[in-house]
């Protein structure tokens, strides 16, 4: 698949009710011409930061054995990446083995938030559109996850020409930690268990440790790698170098960490700054100092200072096992899994069990017993 440009207007009504085209990007220089685009967007969806920083997720080490492709709805405004007024986006990535494409599409994103569509357009119709495109050019597999708070998918594709297999999953995620106006608000919103947790362990560690917040970390690669081999799940060290080395590249970053009396890191955060949002996408713990929970005390220093910088919302990127998870603004999205009906569609599963790793999304979607499979016959 080559960059290309399918003008689907006449093919989907959609409920904004104007004419718009898809322009599918399939290299990173392309689909990073259009971030100024994607940035407008993510704001009018109100979902600022989802797409902020296109060259970090592009870069991502789990994703580079995979080819990224942009499908965005665009207005008639050319057909141009530098022109294009971007109205919907989703960014996906086809899987690769040996170098080759599978023409095996999914968005690796577990919560939705970076498939940006704004109310005025149905969701589902967005969706469908995506698959259609990718669909008219090659692609056997797809799996799309975005937010959808309409009434279920029953029909897809009807009269593509397309024989398909497709499956849907609905699910209510932990989006976010609303902040409130104070620490002790925020608080309250919380179990009490777990304020009394995040309080003790962040006095504990005061106490013993002189244990201090540092909002700004300025930390070596080497220093920062050694930290990475002693923490509590330490990443390969290619990947904890791309760690270092990525968040440097973030318009707005975070690094945020606590040290003790002596100087020595307990514990680092790394992230991004947008609008009013937080996110966090990775923390590193001592792995040595388990009775003083840093992950918790980190959480409760991280808490009140992004409440001191007027920050809302606080995301952890890929959520978080933390008990102050319950407290968190629930969200829904849809998964949706389409194959083609054919015989090389029907390898998938077994390619995927073969060379893929088990905790892939797609294998986790084969493995799911709950759903309820459907087709779309052929005309």
């Amino acid at each position: 698949m080559s960059s290309a440009v399918l003008n689907l207007s006449n093919r989907f009504s959609l409920s904004s009710g104007s004419p718009a085209s898809t322009h599918i990007l399939r290299d990173s220089a392309s689909i990073l011409r259009m971030q100024p685009a994607l940035t407008d967007l993510g704001r009018y969806c109100g979902m600022p930061g989802a797409l902020d920083d296109l060259g970090y997720f592009l870069s991502w080490l789990d994703i580079r054995r995979k080819s990224p492709c942009m499908v965005m709805l665009a207005g008639g405004l050319g057909t141009e990446p530098s022109v294009i007024k971007a109205q919907a986006g989703m960014l996906l990535y086809e899987h690769r083995i040996a170098g080759l494409g599978m023409r095996i599409f999914t968005s690796f994103d577990n919560t939705g938030r970076r498939t940006l569509v704004p109310a005025a357009i149905d969701s589902s119709q967005f969706a469908q559109l995506v698959c259609r495109s990718l669909l008219d050019h090659g692609a056997q597999s797809i799996l799309l996850t975005f937010r959808h708070d309409g009434q279920a998918l029953t029909e897809l594709l009807k009269g593509s020409g397309y024989g398909l297999r497709w499956a849907t999953r609905e699910r209510v995620i932990a989006g976010y930690l609303q902040l409130k106006s104070t620490f002790e608000e925020t608080l309250a919103t919380m179990g009490s268990r777990t304020r009394n947790h995040l309080r003790y362990y962040r006095r504990r560690a005061e106490k013993d440790l002189g244990c201090e917040f540092v909002p700004e970390v300025e930390i070596s690669r080497e220093d920062f790698l050694a930290l990475n081999r002693i923490s509590s799940y330490p990443s390969t060290g290619e990947i904890a170098g791309w760690k270092y080395d990525s968040f440097r590249e973030l318009k707005q970053p975070v690094l945020s960490g606590l040290r003790d009396r002596d100087g020595r890191w307990l514990s680092l955060v790394g992230g991004l700054h947008a609008d009013r949002n937080m996110e966090m996408f990775w923390q590193i713990n001592r792995n040595d100092m388990k009775p003083y929970s840093l992950g918790t005390v980190m959480r409760c220093f991280l808490v009140e200072h992004e409440l001191k910088c007027g920050t809302r919302r606080l995301y952890f990127e890929g959520g978080t096992s933390h008990s102050m998870s319950h407290s968190f603004v629930q969200e829904k999205c849809t998964d949706l899994f389409v194959m083609r009906d054919n015989l090389v569609a029907r390898q998938v599963p077994a390619l995927f069990k073969r060379y893929v790793p088990k905790e892939n999304p797609i294998n986790e979607f084969f493995e799911d017993t709950s759903l309820e499979w459907k087709t779309t016959t052929a005309r």
